[in-house]
């Protein structure tokens, strides 16, 4: 931050205001559908620019139906039901996980 202040000559208030105002455009442009990039002045080369709140914005905006066949979504509801119980692989690792966990501890 203090590189930022003295880079250009603002303050931290005026720093974060301008990262505000930067992030608040950005939601509100990715709502619309567009993305954030960066555009190389000479090359033309485009970097999109993207960060995890960033990303769930898109997906919570660009929601999308799923149809599935009668059948497997009664497979589906069967399996939300009735979960299948842990399998060996994800017994032994909830063991490793709660070995080094107690290792830990001690």
């Amino acid at each position: 931050m203090n590189h930022l202040e003295e880079e250009l000559g603002m303050s931290k208030s005026q720093i974060i205001d301008e990262a505000l105002s930067l992030f608040f455009k950005t939601v509100m442009e990715l709502k619309q559908g567009w993305r954030i990039a960066f555009l190389d002045a000479s090359s033309q080369r485009v970097r999109e620019f993207t960060s995890p709140a960033l990303t769930q914005v898109e997906w919570a905006t660009r929601r999308e139906r799923i149809v599935l066949p009668d059948a497997d979504f009664d497979r589906a509801r069967k399996l939300l039901e009735n979960p299948p119980g842990p399998t060996p692989a994800l017994k032994e690792a909830v063991a490793r996980r709660n070995k080094r966990k107690r290792r830990k501890e001690e």
